[in-house]
């Protein structure tokens, strides 16, 4: 022992279920990945619901559950109105790891739902989603750092829908990018604690999940080639340590094949519960008074109430049979004799803390294989999408943690509120 502090290196692998990384590593896919499981443990772990990354990563940051830390999707409906509202790091109630210890100096690169970058003890460079490059960076003297390495917060998802040559192309050119940058940082500045997410992990998984589950298909090399690439990126990062650093690497939610979409505003709209003009460009302000509830993405609902929206129609003396019919509307939906949903979830099931009343009235947990969105105007209930094969999971996320001590410390039915309280008591 060398008598110095511990540092410790968080890897987050955005959107990859436990099951897949288990199997990569098992078949020597990933064998700097198959190496490190001998020396620490690897398990299962819970996401948050709805299994989103805005959510997900704001729990696993602040150790807190979403009715601590407000956050409940990527979008939100502003308070009095019905205009819709995308999540920022401002909107976070809880404070990350970060700002908790400050006397610890941080890299934090590509961190989602971080955007715009807030003061930090060391340098964050925020992930999905951020527009601004300007923004992303805090100090801003590394932002032209950034733009000469010619840094890409994220692939052109609109381009990858083209072609898997484009996909692949881009995916690599920011894993690349994303490591050199991660690398130059760990080099070149004091830290104790660096953590880089790797996201294009979730979006090969989200268009070409079916090339994974598929053998035969054209792209499943290439699939398996991506996370021989981002195995290598774990080693050459992991490197770095010494052997009493501390190691962690995670992910925010799974992922499994799409069968159907389903588009539950649709279904609301169907049933009666969801009046709107048909007028697009309105969006939500689209709502009409008759409205009973309306749904934000992927699968929060809201009651329209009286004193909260501009038309809401919903009176306190409504809402527990309104909830009530909702539940047994949403258990009865079926797709070729399939139940949709898994369970309804009343928000004070899941939720708890200050921002409780924040939080969506219902939410949904699908049944394998549906992808549940809440597009107002679509037409049909149940479609397919071009180009994305694969959906995110709740219960099948994971958390390695390297060294005898994980034993200790790592809970049993873990959940991405735990990371936080892991962190600690490794001595971070």
């Amino acid at each position: 022992m060398t008598g110095k502090a511990k540092k410790t290196l968080i890897i987050g692998l955005d959107g990859v279920p436990y099951g897949l990384l288990k199997e990569l590593a098992d078949h020597n896919i990933m064998p700097n990945f198959k190496d490190l499981r001998k020396e620490g443990i690897f398990k299962i772990m819970k996401s948050t619901i709805p299994e989103v990354s805005a959510v997900s990563w704001s729990s696993i940051i602040t150790g807190k559950n979403p009715g601590e830390h407000g956050v409940f999707g990527f979008t939100d409906i502003l308070d009095g109105s019905y205009i819709l509202s995308f999540h920022n790091s401002l909107k976070l109630k809880a404070p990350p790891f970060w700002q908790i210890n400050e006397r610890k100096r941080y890299i934090i690169v590509n961190l989602p739902a971080t955007y715009p970058a807030q003061k930090i003890n060391g340098i964050l460079i925020t992930g999905f989603v951020s527009p601004d490059l300007e923004k992303a960076v805090y100090p801003k003297p590394y932002v032209e750092t950034l733009r000469k390495m010619g840094y890409q917060i994220d692939i052109d998802v609109e381009r990858a829908k083209l072609s898997s040559l484009i996909l692949f192309k881009q995916l690599y050119e920011t894993l690349e990018l994303r490591l050199k940058v991660c690398m130059k940082l760990m080099d070149e500045i004091m830290w104790d604690v660096t953590m880089i997410v790797f996201t294009g992990t979730d979006r090969l998984e989200h268009f070409l999940w079916n090339a994974y589950e598929d053998k035969n298909h054209g792209q499943h090399q290439n699939f398996l080639d991506y996370f021989k690439a981002i195995d290598n990126a774990i080693g050459k990062i992991s490197s770095r340590l010494d052997e009493e650093d501390n190691l962690i690497i995670l992910s925010d939610h799974g992922m499994e094949k799409i069968d159907v979409n389903v588009n539950i505003s649709t279904y609301l709209a169907e049933k009666g519960y969801l009046k709107i003009e048909d007028n697009p460009k309105k969006g939500y302000n689209s709502i009409k008074r008759e409205t009973k509830a309306f749904a934000l993405d992927p699968s929060r609902i809201y009651l329209n109430k009286n004193g909260k929206y501009p038309r809401g129609s919903v009176n306190k003396n409504e809402e527990q049979k309104l909830i009530q019919d909702l539940t047994d509307l949403f258990y009865e939906l079926t797709w070729h004799g399939r139940k949709v949903i898994k369970k309804v979830y009343r928000k004070e099931e899941i939720y708890h803390g200050n921002y409780l009343e924040n939080a969506p009235d219902l939410v949904l947990l699908p049944e394998r294989g549906f992808n549940l969105r809440a597009r107002l105007f679509h037409k049909e209930i149940f479609e397919m999408e071009e180009g994305l094969t694969g959906k995110h999971t709740q219960e099948d996320a994971f958390l390695y943690v390297k060294g005898p001590e994980a034993y200790e410390v790592v809970p049993n039915n873990l959940s991405v509120e735990n990371v936080l309280t892991v962190i600690w008591a490794l001595g971070v």
